[in-house]
């Protein structure tokens, strides 16, 4: 052996005893002291570009690794690492095409398709990173790591049983892996499992006690199974561990909000738009609490932070002509009034049509195709148009529905428009008085369930708050067997709804009118008739309402912004009482209640 060849060799082999004992410093030395007599030594180039990667100097482990490749292009454990150092550069295309040539060559390489599933999956390649990862966890379904990444991906996929069942693998192989415990957590809460999810962050916080996302997690979980207390104090230990997250702070107004503590909310939101300026759910949820307490003079300016929120923002409307929010003069202008939200929000707020058009404006009312034939002839509207049409009339200005209380300075209970400002459509109205019975029957509607074609996540969570079981309502339509002065009419649609209706043995007790409410016109009709509506807070309420007809709603504990707090009526119809849950869930009272009541009306 050539005699500077050998003395390399012995500088090598310190090198990496060195590099072994994790004196790196030491190491890299005599690393480049190898590589100026013998620069295209493969180990040499191999093993410096392994101590760059162990020093986390990724460009430099790149490069060498590279070099040690072109250098020995069979030695296949460069390829792995070199893919390493492009995947922490966050080039994963080129890792993928690295992982691609080592599992070419060695098919059943377990860690390079785990490698490799991992940056298809941040490639959003989701099928083809399922495919490895689904492969990898069949060749070794004993490592704990393969697991948590398959259900990291199940997750993202919204699989959340397959998520769920990985990350349970993955904690029975290795019983204190929290990032598993957490995430099973998360998964477990983002499918509605909260009893499972609070096991799992609880798991996590046994073998990590200051795990912040665990702890704050964990008073989410508690805040949706209504335990407002238990959430508050998971959010204290939280904070006690970092008080720098806006949405804890939020979360944590949430519940204070939840506990009508709400000084204290108003505090955490804003604390919340303070560490995060752009924190719109918290400006918005400001808003709202605003208006519950009846503060509209503070509550409908900071309503518009709706749009910037992640509910509203897909549904913001954008035009050439500008937003009108009671800035510019109307006279002689066109303004494109456009519904926004739920079906009860613009019978609710359509009330303003008249103050606009009293401005010398032509108003230009949009709505969904089935509030169109009801509104084709609401107060104020100029024209009124369907949302799906493809081509509308010409305007100047445009403003949303709910945007019309800030726009006209709607400040104070004496500024809303007094309800009744709807008319029944008229030959609905004609129809309905043909078809029912011509007696002196007190006829009283029902509705017990709201939407369920919602789609968006808190959506879905507040129509199962405000909707309840036909069964809750037997002991008000049994009082139709003792009286048979009281008739009940179903206003309610629905199949699922309906069909509670169907199976109930005091069904019978009902006129189910489901089929031949096509539309909010012909449901009109039908109200109109009514003596009474007893209704869940949904958009019937408030078509009776704007119709004239007597409502009694009842309302869920952790109420709507536009019923306020504690009072039984609303400044926003007549003739309309709120009938309160105590707690959440518990309709009981309630029902009990409004039974006492409707014994009164019939006395």
């Amino acid at each position: 052996m050539h005699p500077q060849a050998n003395a390399s060799q012995i500088l090598l082999q310190k090198a990496l005893a060195l590099h072994q004992k994790g004196k790196l410093g030491p190491a890299e030395e005599l690393y480049k002291k190898v590589l100026v007599k013998l620069p295209r030594h493969f180990e040499a180039n191999y093993l410096y570009g392994m101590l760059k990667l162990h020093q986390e100097d990724w460009e430099a482990a790149e490069a060498q690794l590279a070099k040690a490749i072109e250098l020995n292009p069979d030695h296949p454990d460069t390829y792995f690492d070199h893919a390493g150092a492009l995947v922490h550069l966050g080039r994963d295309s080129e890792a993928v095409q690295r992982y691609n040539q080592i599992l070419a060559q060695n098919p059943a390489f377990a860690e390079a398709l785990l490698a490799r599933g991992g940056a298809l999956r941040r490639l959003k390649m989701s099928r083809e990173a399922l495919e490895d990862l689904q492969q990898a966890v069949r060749l070794v379904p004993d490592n704990a790591e393969a697991w948590f990444q398959l259900g990291n991906l199940q997750h993202e996929r919204y699989a959340y049983r397959d998520a769920r069942e990985c990350y349970e693998r993955a904690v029975a192989l290795r019983p204190d892996f929290i990032e598993a415990w957490f995430n099973l957590g998360n998964t477990c809460k983002d499918n509605f499992q909260f009893d499972q999810a609070l096991r799992a962050y609880d798991r996590a916080l046994e073998v990590q006690p200051d795990f912040f996302e665990a702890q704050s997690n964990r008073g989410f979980v508690l805040f949706k199974m209504h335990r407002p207390m238990e959430a508050l104090q998971a959010y204290d230990r939280a904070m006690e561990l970092d008080d720098s997250s806006p949405d804890l702070w939020f979360n944590r107004g949430s519940t204070l909000e939840q506990l009508f503590r709400f000084d204290e909310a108003t505090e955490c939101y804003r604390r919340a738009r303070e560490l995060k300026p752009d924190a719109s759910s918290a400006a918005w949820n400001a808003a709202l609490l605003k208006l519950r307490q009846g503060d509209f003079a503070q509550g409908w300016p900071a309503f518009e932070a709706r749009w910037e929120t992640e509910q509203m923002r897909s549904q913001r409307r954008q035009f050439l002509q500008p937003l009108w929010l009671g800035e510019s003069s109307l006279q002689g202008k066109t303004i494109l009034i456009h519904a926004e939200q739920g079906f009860g929000d613009t019978l609710q707020f359509v009330r303003y049509l008249p103050r606009v058009a009293a401005l010398g404006a032509r108003v230009l009312l949009e709505v969904p195709p089935a509030l169109l034939r009801l509104l084709s002839k609401a107060p104020g509207a100029a024209e009124v148009i369907s949302s799906e049409q493809f081509i509308r009339p010409s305007f100047d200005y445009h403003c949303p529905l709910m945007s019309l209380p800030l726009a006209c300075k709607s400040f104070s209970e004496t500024d809303i428009p007094r309800a009744p400002y709807l008319l029944p459509d008229a030959d609905a109205w004609a129809g309905w008085l043909q078809r029912l019975p011509q007696n002196r029957a007190l006829r009283v509607g029902l509705v017990w369930a709201g939407s369920s074609a919602q789609t968006h996540r808190d959506a879905v969570r507040i129509d199962g708050e405000r909707s309840l079981p036909f069964e809750a309502l037997a002991p008000l339509v049994a009082l139709a067997e003792e009286h048979p002065q009281l008739e009940f009419h179903s206003v309610q649609v629905g199949q699922a709804a309906v069909a509670q209706l169907q199976a109930h043995p005091l069904g019978a007790r009902v006129r189910d009118h489901s089929l031949q409410l096509g539309d909010f016109a012909e449901t009109s009709g039908l109200v109109a008739q009514l003596d009474l509506l007893i209704s869940v807070d949904t958009s019937v309420c408030h078509l009776a309402g704007a119709l004239g007809t007597p409502v009694w709603l009842l309302n869920r504990a952790n109420t709507c912004w536009r019923w306020q707090l504690e009072r039984s009526d609303t400044p926003w119809y007549r003739n309309f009482r709120i009938f309160r849950q105590a707690n959440n869930g518990d309709w009981n009272d309630v029902i009990a209640e409004v039974r006492t009541a409707l014994l009164q009306q019939l006395g």
